[in-house]
């Protein structure tokens, strides 16, 4: 690592020795830099066990980076497949680029928002993951090890706001001991009321996407997340006490489901059935007690995929002239890396696939 004039040189060797060493430089506070990080990496295992210390030291410092791990991309590796070369290694660079573009702040393209969304508008994403159980050798059996759980706020400004055009991100993570993957009411709402200082917004509503709760989780963890996300929102008023109560929505999106869509062919087809396509959305299937619907991000060529489903287990009566599942299926276009199989773009999906009223 070079030296200069306002910096002790650091000596770094390998792995833990050269991390530490790393991270000092990064985090004084008198550096003034500019970083983003490209990492093309070619670990000698399937995974490289510097990356989650690395990206996490620089996320600390609040610098950019993207990593691409070589061994996932044959494409990208020396021997690979010359005949998928180019299809291959387009695909992974153009999903590289995109997320790049995004990181820094830049919105790739616009989608429809149902104009009867209040704005400013909060949304927030919600994800456990779950570290799978290892084996330990003094109790002899597989026992659970801690997860991590995500939240991320978006905001989203609308009208004329030259804000509008930048992507105003705040996330924060939380250790997570086995067993209490699902009490977040504490850290949601503190992750909302820090949001709303250092974005310095006062939304008029606030859409919340949940992953990974089953219905049996309705009448309790989900409960006490909402009421975290309330006491969260409610912290504006100590800036202003007449300020109003914000309307919420709490959606939980379902993978592991059974459910699976077909759609019925026509003309030289007709008597078939395919699997539905990207970007199909249904909702005259419904749960007796919430609003459902049901949204299709993948079609294999030879296997049918199943959908994602959302239920709508909150609502407040302000946002109910708000079509959510119009907004969770532009919003899913947001995202930089949907491309169907046929490498049809966002665009081609609109036409395709425009969203129906019921």
């Amino acid at each position: 690592m070079p030296k200069s004039h306002s910096s002790p040189l650091y000596f770094a060797g390998q792995n833990e020795q050269h991390w530490g060493p790393v991270e000092r430089y990064l985090s004084q506070d008198s550096r003034n830099m500019n970083i983003f990080v490209l990492d093309f990496n070619k670990p000698k295992s399937s995974a490289d066990p510097a990356y989650p210390v690395i990206k996490k030291m620089l996320a600390e410092s609040g610098y950019l980076s993207q990593f691409l791990n070589f061994r996932n991309h044959a494409s990208l590796n020396e021997g690979g497949d010359v005949r998928d070369d180019d299809k291959r290694a387009n695909i992974v660079l153009q999903g590289v680029a995109r997320q790049i573009v995004q990181k820094t702040g830049t919105r790739l393209w616009w989608v429809h928002v149902p104009r009867s969304l209040p704005t400013p508008a909060m949304f927030v994403g919600v994800d456990v993951y779950h570290a799978p159980r290892v084996y330990d050798p003094k109790v002899k059996k597989k026992v659970a090890k801690g997860s991590c759980a995500s939240i991320i706020v978006q905001i989203h400004r609308g009208g004329d706001s030259p804000s509008s055009n930048h992507i105003e991100l705040f996330t924060k993570t939380f250790a997570r001991k086995p067993g209490l993957e699902y009490d977040l009411g504490k850290p949601l709402e503190e992750t909302i009321q820090t949001a709303l200082e250092e974005l310095n917004v006062s939304p008029k509503c606030c859409v919340v996407w949940r992953d990974g709760i089953g219905e049996q989780s309705f009448n309790l963890q989900a409960q006490e997340e909402i009421e975290g996300i309330r006491n969260g929102l409610r912290s504006l008023k100590l800036r202003d006490t007449s300020a109003p109560d914000v309307p919420m929505s709490y959606i939980v999106c379902q993978k592991r489901i059974d459910t699976k869509l077909f759609v019925q062919g026509e003309n030289e087809n007709e008597g078939k059935y395919f699997g539905a396509p990207v970007g199909t959305i249904v909702r005259s299937i419904q749960d007796l007690q919430y609003d459902t619907f049901y949204i299709n991000g993948t079609a294999p060529s030879y296997s049918t995929a199943k959908p994602a489903r959302y239920i709508v287990v909150a609502k407040d009566e302000e946002l109910v002239p708000v079509p959510l599942d119009e907004l969770t299926w532009e919003l899913c276009h947001d995202y930089a890396n949907w491309v169907s199989r046929r490498g049809l773009d966002w665009r081609s999906l609109l036409i395709l696939f425009p969203p129906r009223r019921s």
